[in-house]
């Protein structure tokens, strides 16, 4: 992880082993448009796609369950693939990795394309 104008950012060198099922099938989807478009909220401080297909989003912890959002990103995702299978989205505490703490996870939703 490295720091980016007092963001985080996350490496996706870190993520693997989080032991969580990332994504199946042969669902294609477009990285940018689905980056471009949870990033415009003012929620969403980093994003990332891992080589398993997991799409991570970094939030700051607010105290409150991230799995509604989880599910909006899925609209997002849903938008910009094609396919049929899953991905998984995690919503993850960007303040905690910044700290160098476990991945501390937020929200998440099992995604069907």
């Amino acid at each position: 992880m490295r720091a980016l104008a007092g963001i985080t950012i996350i490496s996706a060198s870190l993520l693997p082993g989080c032991g969580e099922s990332q994504a199946t099938s042969n669902v294609t989807i477009n990285e940018e448009a689905i980056k471009d478009e949870v990033m415009a909220g003012s929620t969403a401080k980093d994003f990332l796609v891992t080589d398993d297909g997991a799409i991570y989003v970094g939030v700051l912890n607010n105290g409150n369950n991230r799995d509604g959002y989880a599910m909006s990103v899925c609209e997002a995702v849903r938008a910009n693939a094609t396919g049929e299978g899953s991905r998984l989205v995690r919503i993850i505490d960007v303040a905690a990795v910044s700290r160098g703490e476990d991945f501390k996870t937020l929200g998440r939703h099992q995604c069907d394309v």
